[in-house]
């Protein structure tokens, strides 16, 4: 269980790197399915995890994914461009926007899965998280912050979502 909570806190680290729109809910299917599921569990079951992963890895494999892991948003774990990407006083180009746009296209596909299945308090983190990330891409698309500080927002708040999402599982434990 310990392996899939793990592999589940990497698919959303991943899927940190998502991008600008928030699928809308369906309210018809909210309602007809809060009224017979059971509370949503503040972790996802395996296959729903595989599925994320799958999505992220598919996400990742385009031109534009390779293009904005090694010169725009540090993606992938152990990314070899990741201290520079961090450090960088940059802004992007248009080529670098079109990429990143591109990649935040695809790449936002994996959110609905990433909260499915979760309990309404998770789902409220995962949403303020998508909100705040959209601006940050938004900011770094618009040219207003460097490619430096965007990566050093991203990675803010992913810690302080991962944070959040670990004091509602204590809570629960």
């Amino acid at each position: 269980m310990k392996n899939i909570y793990k592999l589940g806190v990497m698919g959303i680290i991943f899927l940190s790197g998502c991008a600008t729109n928030v699928a809308p809910k369906d309210s018809v299917k909210d309602a007809k399915t809060s009224a017979i599921t059971p509370a949503k569990p503040s972790v996802q079951s395996s296959a729903v995890v595989r599925r994320l992963n799958d999505c992220i890895i598919k996400s990742n494999q385009s031109a534009d994914a390779l293009l904005v892991d090694s010169q725009i948003i540090a993606v992938t774990r152990n990314n070899p461009h990741a201290k520079a990407l961090f450090a960088s006083p940059d802004k992007l180009t248009d080529q670098q926007a079109v990429a990143l746009t591109n990649y935040l296209a695809e790449a936002n596909t994996c959110r609905p899965i990433a909260i499915e299945g979760l309990s309404p308090e998770m789902v409220t983190i995962y949403e303020d998280f998508f909100k705040k990330i959209d601006q940050v891409y938004a900011d770094l698309i618009a040219k207003k912050i460097t490619i430096g500080v965007a990566n050093q927002e991203r990675q803010l708040l992913i810690q302080d979502a991962h944070l959040k999402r670990l004091a509602i599982q204590s809570k629960k434990s």
